[in-house]
């Protein structure tokens, strides 16, 4: 067939072939497609994972496009079906935690029972100073004197270039530069290699073993790679062959990567597994023995630590319930708790308010089974207004007569007896006197005075207990203002005519007594002000004297003689017992000593 026939498409030659090819497979290469689709599944899964491994060793990113994929897919997966993902790991992770936490505690006893050991002991002094002389480190001593011999590093040198390509070691801390120990150990290599040799026939010589003053490192041969330990003590003769084998191991797994080895070393990552299998390590048979003993020294410092702990924690306990019980003394009628507190070790500090009538706080203790010596109460007084208290004060008051006599209907007193005049109003002072108690003067209209008994004017006595009772009907009276307003209402008006009345009596009973009395009228405000001023500090000043000289100016009208009148402005006054503020006017009789 001439050249033109095998370059030209129409020539006779090449149609008898495409007919040929049509023939065989099919037009458009049916045949070949169709066989192929049918044996796809087959083909592909007999090559798919040396093909994923190959595209991943070229680097061309096929992390890139299998990580996404894989992240969304799981996602996914354990967002439509996290029940079940629940299901399936909680018996791994239940184990995983317990077998964690073991270790640890493990770890921790062992490690704080030879801390104790050597470290608190004379040996563990012995060791130190031995260690000092021979300047070393102290853990590295420990191991001299615990162990036959302990791998610490181990080294995966490539042997043509001297490379590192991986290194284990046992402690972080004691691990020395591996690129410079691979270094130097493959310059001590060749050197040996080329100038120590006996003759041709024996080859090159290589070192087996390099001993210093503190470590002996064993050299094992490959083909390919340099297998180096760095041990401690003495070295017995079966970890060669074990050492031999590794490496031996090594040739074999990464066989493609050795060979096609270019001075990446993150291939060999992963022969960290085969490296750690060499940091050997044999105790001492007396070492052995010791670690067969129970961690004593340690499991006593762990009691002792926790034992600390517990005490800590039952005292917070016990000072947590003593503050909780301490407490309820707030539910007892006329005490109020300010304040409570953890006071040191095992005290607990208080801040009370207390009635005088209320029960005394030792008594309360007593009755609570309480240690007084662990509470320290801080006690301040106040005038509650408790029913029960007013009772109390009511009944200490009624003992002083005991012609009077009283009967209770739903906590409202009910007096009756016989008494003399004089007794009479020295009775209804007292009981103007009592805070909180309502209707002294209704109390007392059902107590009969003795028909022979008339009074005397003339009596200082009853004078005194006249005059007593006047000013305590005035310094009762409260009269109270809309909220910015200094104008006096109709009932304030209806309660200041009583009060100018009791002021007379008491001024004309004052002048019989040769008394010098005098009316202060005090003014008050609190922080709500008007709507204008915002409450201003100022203006509730001026407020309060304004509504103190509308009171003293009706009293002036009531025909009260204005020299017993004096009223002020007490400016912004905050009480929470006041109920609805502090906008008031008050009174308080005063009786001046004569220079």
């Amino acid at each position: 067939m001439s050249d033109l026939d095998k370059t030209t498409p129409n020539a006779p030659g090449n149609a008898e072939m495409q007919r040929l090819r049509s023939l065989i497979l099919g037009e458009n290469n049916s045949q070949v497609t169709s066989t192929v689709k049918d044996n796809a599944r087959e083909i592909v899964g007999e090559v798919v994972i040396e093909a994923l491994h190959d595209r991943q060793k070229r680097g061309d990113g096929l992390d890139n496009v299998l990580v996404p994929i894989v992240e969304k897919s799981v996602q996914k997966s354990v967002s439509n079906h996290s029940e079940q993902f629940v299901g399936y790991l909680y018996p791994l992770v239940g184990r995983l935690v317990r077998k964690s936490v073991t270790a640890f505690l493990s770890e921790f006893l062992e490690k704080t029972n030879e801390l104790i050991e050597n470290s608190f002991t004379l040996k563990g002094i012995a060791w130190r100073f031995k260690a000092w002389q021979a300047g070393i480190s102290f853990s590295q001593y420990v191991a001299s004197q615990t162990f036959v011999f302990r791998a610490e590093q181990v080294f995966l040198i490539h042997k043509e270039t001297g490379i590192l390509l991986n290194s284990v070691q046992r402690s972080n801390d004691d691990g020395t530069d591996a690129d410079l120990v691979s270094g130097m150990l493959t310059a001590i290599n060749d050197f040996v290699a080329d100038s120590f040799t006996q003759s041709q026939q024996n080859g090159e010589q290589n070192l087996e073993v390099i001993k210093t003053e503190d470590f002996s490192l064993v050299i094992k041969r490959g083909p390919q790679l340099l297998l180096v330990a760095a041990f401690t003590g003495n070295i017995p003769q079966d970890i060669s062959t074990k050492f031999q084998v590794t490496n031996e191991y090594i040739h074999k797994l990464y066989a493609k990567e050795i060979t096609e080895f270019s001075g990446d070393t993150v291939l060999f990552e992963s022969t960290s597994q085969q490296l750690d299998e060499c940091l050997l390590a044999e105790l001492r048979p007396e070492a052995q023995q010791e670690s067969k003993k129970r961690p004593i020294w340690a499991l006593l410092f762990v009691f002792i630590v926790v034992g600390v702990l517990g005490y800590w924690i039952f005292l917070g306990i016990e000072q947590n319930r003593l503050l909780k019980q301490f407490s309820q003394i707030g539910n007892e009628p006329g005490i109020i708790v300010n304040q409570a507190q953890i006071s040191g070790w095992r005290d607990v500090a208080f801040s009370i308010l207390r009635d005088p009538e209320a029960i005394a706080v030792d008594e309360w203790i007593r009755s609570q089974n309480l240690d007084a010596q662990l509470i320290l109460v801080k006690e301040k007084g106040y005038l509650s207004l408790e029913p029960s208290l007013i009772k109390a004060r009511l009944n200490r008051t009624l003992a002083r007569y005991p012609e009077v006599s009283v009967k209770w209907q739903e906590n409202s007193p009910i007096l009756s007896g016989l008494v003399s005049n004089a007794q009479r109003q020295m009775l209804a002072r007292d009981l103007y006197g009592i805070p909180g108690l309502q209707n002294a003067s209704a109390m007392i209209n059902p107590i009969e005075v003795q028909e022979l008994d008339t009074v005397d004017e003339d009596n200082p006595e009853v004078l005194r207990a006249l005059f007593e009772i006047n000013a305590a009907k005035i310094d009762s009276t409260q009269i109270e203002f809309e909220q910015g307003q200094s104008e006096i209402g109709q009932q304030a008006k209806l309660q200041l005519s009583n009060l100018a009345g009791y002021l007379k009596t008491s001024i004309e009973l004052s002048k019989k007594l040769e008394l010098n009395v005098g009316l202060i009228i005090m003014g008050a405000s609190d922080s709500s002000g008007s709507s204008g001023s915002s409450g201003s500090k100022q203006f509730n000043q001026s407020l309060s004297l304004k509504r103190a000289t509308a009171a003293k100016q009706f009293l002036v009208e009531q025909g009260i003689d204005p020299e017993y009148l004096n009223a002020i402005g007490l400016g912004v006054v905050e009480l929470q017992t006041t109920g609805s503020g502090a906008r008031k006017v008050i009174f308080n009789i005063i009786n001046f000593k004569a220079e």
